[in-house]
């Protein structure tokens, strides 16, 4: 199998960005883009050079309106309540028909296989202060843990160099009890305790289906009321209005370009392939 070039993936992405936003439009969903995504509108009016996904951000009710009601004649929806063996929380719109992704850090079991994607983060509300700092702590550690386990149930056709071969066997040594302990465990674990604080009475909003930074991300419910079109690749698309305070949180000096040593992409562990 032939591996996309960097421009080949950025095009397969925007087009499902655009089949997403086409079909969010069509039954006004609210979504913004976000992360990398919202950066690079606003830093690059399209993709920061160096990356190599797209990100965008739905709160908890618009997520779950788009998960019953998406369907696409080109893409998949994928989560945790659409195939059994989803190893994480939150949700991709995949290409199955051209593409094939190969990682040592598998999202889902052998039930399917699919190849480029964009990311879709639920927003929950959440808990203030101490409450907060708390179960972020304790779902940024089941998610290290999840990342752990699904580490050894890397499908050896997935590794395709001696070298990724030889550090899915190492994992596997060093972390023997995960080759026992089925990864949706940790993704149920993580579903329950989001759930369970979504409902409580908060103004305040975070992003933690997907814990892997490593300080929690808080946001207003002002902050995140407003959306506005931003410019990416020559096409329109929604972001909330307020990115100067949501980039400040998530990125600090967000205007300031990174090291050259650090302008890498982002899924640079994953080989996307041409059927």
């Amino acid at each position: 199998m032939k591996q996309l070039t960097l421009s080949e993936l950025k095009a397969l992405s925007l087009e499902i960005l655009e089949d997403f936003d086409s079909f969010c439009r069509s039954r006004n969903i609210r979504y913004s883009l976000g992360y990398g995504t919202l950066l690079g509108a606003v830093r690059h009016k399209g993709f920061i050079p160096w990356d190599d996904d797209i990100d965008v951000m739905m709160f908890r009710e618009d997520y779950e309106r788009f998960r019953a009601e998406y369907t696409s004649e080109r893409f998949r929806f994928i989560d945790h309540t659409v195939i059994p063996d989803c190893w994480i929380n939150f949700g991709r719109v995949c290409d199955t028909e051209r593409t094939v992704a190969l990682s040592t850090i598998p999202w889902h079991g052998p039930s399917c296989r699919t190849g480029v994607w964009i990311d879709i983060f639920p927003v929950d509300k959440v808990p203030e202060e101490d409450a907060f700092n708390d179960l972020f702590f304790s779902l940024y550690m089941m998610h290290k843990n999840a990342v752990r386990c699904r580490r050894v149930h890397a499908d050896p056709k997935d590794c395709p160099t001696l070298l990724t071969k030889v550090k899915v066997a190492v994992h596997t040594r060093l972390h023997p009890t995960f080759t026992k302990i089925d990864p949706s465990r940790f993704i149920r674990a993580r579903e329950s305790a989001i759930r369970y604080f979504s409902n409580v009475d908060s103004g305040i909003y975070s992003q933690i289906a997907c814990t892997d930074y490593s300080k929690p991300e808080c946001f207003t419910a002002r902050q995140l009321s407003e959306y506005i079109e931003y410019d990416f690749e020559g096409r329109r698309f929604w972001g909330w209005k307020d990115y100067d305070a949501i980039l400040k949180v998530m990125y600090g000096e967000y205007m300031k370009l990174p090291p050259e040593n650090k302008r890498k992409p982002l899924q640079n562990y994953i080989r996307f392939c041409w059927k």
